[in-house]
């Protein structure tokens, strides 16, 4: 790697053997027995070492007179307070308005680097896309049109159908179905969960997993810090699914997914929503109304069949089917393949954040332009991933943009098939040797 700029981030440091790129520490709490959105934050928490306060950039801000103000809903500035939230700023904030509110919270300049080493230069890849992409987003309007809401509002309605369906005839055929269209409401939900609190992004509660735990798992650290060590989606599925090319992986972890993926997809979401009742229990972490939404499902399966029994079969099958095909769909959506970037991988030389984001993500050609698919199915996932809180329906609007940004850039940009991450995804539970050339964003997988 490239010797750094003032500009580049944290100096490197001696770090353990077991990550090799250029966050400044190791993720506190990331190898924890049982880890969850809770204790990942947490650990964040202690590594930003920004007491109780709010750190963008080298600047640190007390927020806590603007928690009810803020326009995206009080549990985004609550769930990150005491950390750096310097990513989930710039990605969530496309115009100039929220850094000039944000000087009236200033409170002192930080003492220490940050942890991350991205950049957001004002000549730098993301910046620039960012500003060609405000006047596109202030003719199109960055929310949801009527062709988004019409998909999500209707999953809704077919999943309340087939639920119907199978309470009725007793079918597990039917509850398999309903569990599939559940997890599609669920993957077009997150949408939702993206943007200001609103109604629909708790339809994705209806699956056994936490809209709220997961605007942390995966807008606050998945999305900000993609295929890294503090990306819990990549942690969390360790050691069962190693997707970092560590050289100790065992014969298991690199092969073994092809038949253990039979017996761990279906339980997955089970396993989740027990971890999590395990920490309301024990006072780790508060109940929220939208986690009982599963039980009520269960109660009215129990309630229209003939015995408990029964609606409990029907109620279980329905959420492994919906576990099933998320996580089928999940991962192998965008980030799995050798040719993608992964902690471990040499670092590209200019770690501006959105060049890093398109390292670690690939489009796939049959999704593109459809947005059923689009929004059920993780689509138009480069730009999702540059900026989330950009309503789905309205990401087509920025190609132009974007396309004009990578030449400028050289950055090339070319879709895959979806087999290839199908494949990828295999190929990289196998992998257990690092890229050692700096990405430079390698579109075509060979």
């Amino acid at each position: 790697m490239a010797p750094r700029s003032r500009h580049d981030g944290p100096s490197e440091v001696a770090r353990p053997k077991k990550f090799a790129t250029g966050f400044r520490c190791y993720p506190t709490n990331r190898d924890e027995r049982e880890k969850s959105a809770v204790k990942w934050m947490e650990g964040k928490r202690i590594d930003d070492d920004v007491g109780p306060y709010w750190r963008v950039h080298d600047k640190i801000y007390n927020l806590d007179t603007f928690i009810n103000k803020h326009p995206g809903g009080k549990d985004w500035i609550l769930a990150t307070r005491g950390t750096d939230i310097t990513e989930a700023f710039e990605s969530s904030h496309i115009s100039t308005l929220a850094e000039k509110l944000l000087s009236k919270y200033y409170l002192r300049d930080a003492a220490k680097p940050r942890v991350s080493p991205y950049t957001f230069h004002d000549d730098g890849f993301f910046r620039t896309f960012k500003r060609k992409v405000r006047p596109v987003l202030q003719k199109v309007g960055r929310g949801s049109d009527w062709k988004i809401i019409l998909i999500q509002d209707g999953l809704a309605l077919t999943f309340a159908a087939l639920a119907v369906v199978a309470i009725l005839a007793q079918s597990f055929f039917a509850a398999a179905l309903c569990g599939v269209v559940l997890a599609m409401v669920s993957m077009c939900a997150h949408n939702f969960f993206h943007q200001k609190d609103n109604w629909r992004m708790y339809l994705f509660d209806l699956t056994l997993l936490s809209s709220y735990d997961w605007r942390i798992s995966h807008a606050l650290s998945h999305h900000l810090f993609t295929n890294t060590i503090y990306d819990f989606e990549i942690s969390a599925l360790e050691p069962i699914f190693e997707f970092l090319p560590k050289a100790n992986k065992t014969w298991l972890q690199r092969y073994g997914s092809y038949v253990y993926s039979l017996a761990f997809f279906p339980l997955f979401f089970f396993l989740e929503v027990f971890k999590n009742w395990k920490m309301i229990t024990l006072g780790q972490r508060k109940m929220r109304p939208e986690n009982v939404l599963p039980f009520l499902e269960l109660v009215l399966y129990c309630a229209f069949v003939p015995s408990f029994w029964i609606g409990l079969k029907l109620w279980l099958v329905m959420h492994s089917a919906c576990s099933v095909w998320f996580l089928f769909i999940g991962l192998t959506a965008a980030h799995h393949h050798p040719d993608i970037y992964h902690e471990g991988d040499a670092m590209r030389d200019n770690p501006d954040w959105g060049l890093c984001q398109l390292d670690a993500v690939r489009d796939r050609v049959e999704v593109t332009g459809n947005l059923f698919l689009v929004s059920t199915t993780f689509g138009d996932h480069s730009l999702h991933h540059l900026l989330p809180t950009v309503d789905h329906s309205k990401l087509k609007y920025l190609y132009p943009a974007f396309f004009e940004t990578c030449k400028e850039f050289d950055v090339p940009f070319q879709l895959v098939r979806q087999w290839e991450l199908v494949c990828g995804k295999y190929l990289q539970l196998a992998n257990i040797t690092p890229n050692t050339s700096p990405p430079g964003y390698k579109a075509k997988m060979e």
